[in-house]
């Protein structure tokens, strides 16, 4: 649900509220933008509070089905992202050239995103700080680019009881006097583990280059990114989609392409850390397969169908086939067991969008 006000020319507000699958529902989790907009001139926007970041195509419609083609927005990209909205200030200045026309933003702020393990269901907590986008988005009809950039100064994640139990027993291997004089190698990787199972403090950079056409018949979308940080165990990689749909009086079928490849390898320890005993082998399992579950390396095949049977209704429904690559698993709930293995999975979804 959306609320759009205006106090005067100059001063508006907007605040948009979405109900969807969280961890939580009280009303911070459920406020997805609210901002006050200072508009002095035509060239000139000011946003302050919780606004959208203009860092991909869809950004301030990716929650609005009827603006869009697609029943689901294409995983490889939309579902990697680690935010949405920041709680910050924004800026935007629109060139209002009717020759070429277009626009620059820049927002910065912080953000904080609860979720659940999907292996366990444990809550955890992300903490993006000093997040700075930039953006510049030409529009030319039918044509429309963008370029844009995002860098976290400050990203940690706080995890639950069972994460921190492993955490706390890589440190108490790595220190363990034992284990440091027998098997020094084993202490070393556990040290090492325990620095790449912990997120703290640290940077990304994130960048995006998007194309668009549409000229009421024929609809073209596409957008590349590439996502690195210094860690290796966040998740990382390149990748994008292409989108592409025709109009035939009030059908569009359409198809799109998506890809995410990670550029780091699977997490594997070289020890064998059970001569340091059981609990340290249970250790050395559970290390892998937390570090590697969060590893995204898939691509998606998509046909689909919209039906616009009224000005303010459509029906549409899409069918996607994922090829989910070993230690690829990131954007899924996947048994550990099958993380070293290739899996294709069927999606079909039917639903109807409307406007009021």
């Amino acid at each position: 649900m959306q609320l759009d006000g205006q106090f005067n020319r100059h001063w508006s507000f907007t605040t948009q509220l979405l109900l969807d699958k969280s961890v939580s529902y009280d009303l911070d989790e459920l406020t997805e933008f609210a901002f006050v907009r200072y508009s002095p001139n035509a060239s000139w926007d000011f946003r302050v509070g919780r606004i959208g970041v203009n860092t991909y195509a869809a950004a301030n419609s990716r929650h609005i089905d009827y603006a869009h083609l697609w029943v689901r927005p294409p995983q490889e990209l939309y579902g990697s992202i680690v935010f949405n909205a920041l709680d910050g200030i924004g800026a935007t200045y629109y060139s209002n050239n009717p020759n070429f026309n277009w626009k620059a933003s820049l927002e910065f702020g912080q953000n904080q995103e609860r979720g659940e393990t999907p292996l366990n269901s444990e809550a955890y907590s992300t903490d993006l700080e000093e997040v700075l986008s930039l953006s510049f988005e030409v529009d030319n009809h039918p044509w429309k680019w963008q370029l844009s950039y995002a860098y976290i100064g400050s990203l940690t994640v706080n995890h639950g009881d069972q994460i921190k139990a492993i955490q706390n027993g890589l440190s108490a291997l790595a220190t363990n006097p034992a284990i440091s004089t027998f098997f020094p190698l084993i202490s070393a990787e556990a040290l090492s583990a325990q620095e790449a199972f912990t997120i703290d403090e640290e940077q990304i950079d994130y960048l995006q280059a998007a194309i668009i056409y549409f000229d009421g018949q024929w609809t073209m979308q596409a957008e590349l990114f590439n996502i690195d940080a210094e860690k290796g165990s966040i998740p990382q990689g390149y990748g994008g989609y292409a989108l592409l749909g025709h109009t035939f009086d009030s059908l569009t079928p359409y198809a799109i392409y998506g890809h995410f490849k990670s550029d780091t390898s699977p997490f594997k320890l070289t020890q064998d850390w059970s001569v340091a005993g059981s609990d340290a082998a249970l250790l050395q399992q559970g290390v892998e397969s937390g570090i590697n579950s969060v590893r995204i390396d898939q691509e998606t095949y998509s046909i689909g169908v919209r039906w616009d049977f009224s000005p303010s209704m459509a029906i549409k429904a899409q069918f996607d086939h994922v090829n989910i690559h070993p230690y690829g698993y990131g954007l899924w709930s996947s048994s550990l067991d099958h993380l070293d293995s290739t899996t294709k999975v069927q999606v079909f979804s039917l639903n109807m969008n409307f406007i009021f």
